[in-house]
């Protein structure tokens, strides 16, 4: 998802696919569900995306008028979820602008984080004992070529898609998203999603997941002979993104320990596409549902159904990820990597998934 920030952006409109009374709404990067009429294109609309804490003089604004009961999870209703309205996710809450306003916070920037100014935190799952570990900045040791990951929904980034544009559908895993850099020096950096947002890698260790998911796969060792380190080697920089499996709770994968499956690689910065990759990498790739000509309806049938990992169709598959074949990035700038969301996973969520 987006990066977790409260942005304050101007509004962009497009129809909603199940429903004629609402709207999708997009701001910065979040998808919301409006009522069709309430925004028009241009309206600059403050967002606290899901996992947000709001403060007292936002909470008590979602509850339902009739019964008092607050729309916000947690023990002081104040965390922010996102909801599906007729199939599609919406990913926050508006700040009213009338609140705003008596708080005197009327002229609030564009395009800034404000979670500071609003006195926004947000919510982290307790991290189980294997996915710690002891963290160290690393950010010395990331060079230009060092990227972060993230995937937008579908539906506020279809239009950026060309009809019949080569695209790859890969099923989305529900994991943690394991990071592996090797840096031009050949030197390795571990580290998760949520950590590699703070330059942080964790330091190896034996008990962690992420550690242990590389070593039994043979990462390490597949990267040394694909791409090795020497001073005459083409590629200085690698970075393998990879689902490491099993870590969320009901969903084994079939898996008897730590593992992973590689969704994308990077190399000195640059996108390697989908279909060039060759030997380990395809065989620890995740599975490849689709590749072909961009076509919506057709990728929309693909989000739902059994997980294809284990071969068994043991889970719900959480979803769908769409990208095109060769990378880039969407009309606002954003890297053209988006999902789709399985309907009976959606209902499985509970905001406490591990990233």
């Amino acid at each position: 998802m987006a990066q977790r920030q409260v942005i304050k952006a101007e509004a962009q409109l497009f129809p909603h696919p199940n429903a004629e009374r609402l709207a999708l709404c997009k701001v910065g990067t979040f998808q919301l569900v409006v009522q069709k009429g309430q925004f028009q294109n241009g309206d600059p609309i403050v967002v606290a995306p899901e996992r947000a804490l709001l403060p007292p003089q936002f909470a008590g604004l979602y509850t339902n008028a009739e019964t008092g009961v607050s729309y916000l999870h947690g023990p002081d209703a104040n965390r922010v979820v996102s909801m599906r309205l007729r199939g599609e996710r919406s990913q926050g809450v508006i700040l009213p602008p009338d609140v705003l306003e008596s708080l005197g916070l009327a002229d609030l920037p564009l395009g800034e984080d404000l979670s500071e100014r609003l006195g926004i935190t947000f919510y982290e799952p307790p991290v189980p004992v294997s996915m710690a570990g002891d963290a160290e900045n690393v950010s010395g040791m990331l060079g230009g070529g060092y990227r972060h990951h993230d995937v937008e929904q579908f539906s506020i980034y279809e239009r950026d898609f060309v009809p019949g544009e080569p695209v790859v559908v890969t099923e989305k895993l529900h994991g943690s998203q394991g990071i592996y850099y090797r840096s031009a020096e050949g030197t390795w950096v571990v580290t998760s999603k949520g950590l590699s947002r703070q330059a942080l890698g964790l330091k190896e260790n034996a008990g962690n997941v992420y550690w242990q998911a590389a070593q039994a796969s043979g990462l390490f060792e597949a990267v040394a002979a694909a791409y090795p380190h020497s001073p005459e080697a083409q590629s200085k920089e690698v970075q393998v993104f990879t689902e490491v499996l099993p870590v969320q709770k009901g969903y084994g994968y079939g898996q008897s320990g730590p593992t992973l499956r590689v969704f994308r690689i990077v190399l000195d910065g640059k996108d390697q596409p989908f279909a060039e990759w060759e030997g380990w990498f395809r065989e620890w790739a995740v599975p490849l549902l689709y590749a072909g000509p961009f076509d919506a309806a057709l990728i929309r049938t693909l989000k739902d159904g059994p997980e294809t990992v284990s071969g068994r169709g043991l889970h719900t598959r959480e979803g769908v990820v769409i990208a095109p074949a060769t990378a880039r990035k969407a009309a606002d700038q954003t890297p053209l990597r988006v999902k789709l969301i399985s309907d009976a996973y959606a209902k499985k969520e509970t905001g406490d998934e591990l990233s």
